[in-house]
């Protein structure tokens, strides 16, 4: 069984423990324990041991990228896994071989396989027992050479690696952002590893006022740095949040109580990094008339392309953002309501938020393309409780499928499929749309319905938006179409509300949302 883990990366910024390891992996403690022989460090020497995310990914990368020719002694380039590794002692021994030399072989803790090696001297110390008592298996030898996989202190001091001091308390932290989604989570801890950075690793228990206003200081200066270092307002105003939340919870831990009690204060920034700047240049989406072709022009040759439009369609028949879209099941679709349920409680939802989504007044080729995809998957033998959007190795004629009593087929873990579709469907187009597009078409949709405004609240918290002030921030007019509509006004080109009878409009625009107000309220949709 390959243990190349490939696709499986841990976080830059977050701190794991060993059983953490385990699962992000799904390997044993044994494996967690050969690792550490092997060179992953823990970030320090208490126990239990917390490891560095940045630190397990080095030590990953270095053992894929070691090979027989750079090995170091008693390590073995397994051929199964594909990694360095340090097999038991136990299992080695010598083979012959037919031309007369002499290699090592060994099982790979790891995978089980076997792992081949022709030996050197140091090897065959190894294999002898003539280990120096004072250093670990895989340095035998007192050498000037890197550490174990790359990470601690090692003899060449342009690659120093600094040792975080803070990881244990970071790791506590981390169980106080259960409450946050996964994204929010890392956004917070880029904040505290930034803040770490631009001290230098000093330890928090050590800050000072100074310390604090250093911070903020940095932050102010990247407003108008060059290059990669610039940063927006926005994202200042996000890092400074973050500190400050995170040094508010520091300053009530065990250990931390000494820090100054307005700490969290000396982060805020001037005012100008609050004010509010020129309006940002218009959002790129297209019309409903274009959406439609490009959804027309999408190819359907295959299972996979048939998942593309359908995840095109579905995009502005219901607003979604992208996690939300691509974590839907087949029961969150209702066919016969013309609904979308946007459970929380199951799907990926911004802020937590459940919501019945009625589908937006869209051509007929976007609900068509939606429920053709349904009935496709409910004839290869998928059920309600599978991803509506299953992956690729699940469309291929898995066999799996007709088993009894099989479980759920999960959705997809990123948006990449929804960000796919939308390029496939741009694949000839001028502009390159993105996912969120979609919203602003809706939006821009809404303003061209001649609606009373009741019916435009409801068009925004169709959207997901608890009033309409957050709805005009999508679909903006650019200048000169601004300019044509104030013009048509003047001229009288447009159609007053006063010459449509209240009850044509209200008809046209209520069979959209028919039946919405009938499910508020109820948590599940039968």
């Amino acid at each position: 069984m390959s243990r190349s883990y490939k696709g499986i990366l841990a976080k830059t910024h977050r701190v794991y423990s060993g059983e953490n390891l385990q699962k992000l992996f799904n390997v044993s403690a044994n494996t967690i324990s050969n690792w550490v022989k092997g060179g992953l460090e823990p970030t320090d020497n208490a126990k239990p041991y917390l490891f560095n995310g940045s630190a397990v990914i080095r030590f990953h990368k270095a053992r894929l990228e070691r090979t027989k020719i750079n090995l170091r002694t008693g390590e073995f380039k397994c051929f199964g896994c594909k990694l360095a590794v340090f097999p038991e002692l136990s299992t080695m021994f010598e083979r012959q071989q037919k031309n007369g030399s002499v290699r090592l072989v060994a099982r790979c803790p790891e995978c089980g396989s076997y792992a081949f090696k022709f030996p050197t001297q140091a090897d065959r110390d190894l294999l002898a027992g003539n280990l120096n008592p004072n250093t670990t298996v895989d340095c035998p030898h007192e050498e000037n050479e890197q550490g174990p996989g790359g990470i601690g202190t090692i003899s060449n001091k342009t690659d120093r690696v600094i040792r975080s001091a803070n990881d244990r308390i970071v790791y506590k932290w981390q169980f106080y952002c259960g409450k946050f989604e996964e994204s929010t989570t890392d956004a917070y801890l880029r904040s505290i590893r930034l803040c770490e950075q631009v001290n230098s690793g000093k330890p928090f228990e050590k800050y000072t006022i100074a310390d604090v206003s250093y911070v903020r200081d940095c932050l102010v200066k990247s407003l108008n740095a060059e290059g990669a270092s610039r940063r927006s307002k926005s994202t200042i105003r996000h890092i400074v949040s973050h500190l400050t939340r995170f040094f508010e919870w520091l300053i009530i831990q065990d250990g931390f109580k000494r820090l100054p009690r307005d700490l969290p204060q000396y982060f805020e920034p001037p005012k100008r990094v609050y004010s509010e700047p020129l309006p940002p240049a218009p959002k790129e989406y297209p019309s409903m008339k274009m959406a439609e072709e490009l959804l027309n022009n999408m190819p359907d040759r295959s299972r996979m392309d048939l998942r593309a439009r359908a995840i095109f369609a579905i995009a502005f028949l219901g607003a979604l953002r992208v996690n939300t879209l691509v974590s839907l099941r087949i029961c969150h679709l209702n066919i016969e309501r013309k609904c979308i349920v946007q459970d929380a409680s199951v799907v990926r939802a911004k802020n937590g938020k459940s919501l019945i989504i009625a589908w937006f007044p869209t051509p007929e080729i976007f609900s068509k393309t939606i429920i053709d995809w349904v009935r496709m998957l409910e004839d290869d033998g998928f059920n309600e409780r599978d991803a509506l959007f299953p992956s690729s190795s699940w469309l291929n004629g898995n066999k799996k499928l007709r088993a009894e009593n099989r479980p759920p087929i999960p959705p997809m873990s990123t948006g990449y499929a929804v960000t796919e579709a939308f390029s496939i469907a741009c694949r000839n187009c001028v502009s390159n749309f993105t996912p969120h597009s979609a919203r602003h078409t809706l939006s821009a949709e809404r303003d061209l319905l001649q609606l009373t405004q009741m019916q435009r609240r409801a068009f925004s918290e169709n959207m997901g938006h608890e009033g309409e002030v957050t709805t005009i921030h999508y679909g903006r007019l650019s200048d000169s179409e601004r300019v044509e509509v104030i013009e048509s006004i003047s001229e009288n080109k447009g159609v007053s509300l006063e010459t449509i009878p209240d009850e044509i409009k209200l008809e046209i625009f209520d069979r959209i949302f028919e039946g919405v107000s009938q499910f508020a309220g109820m948590d599940k949709l039968k």
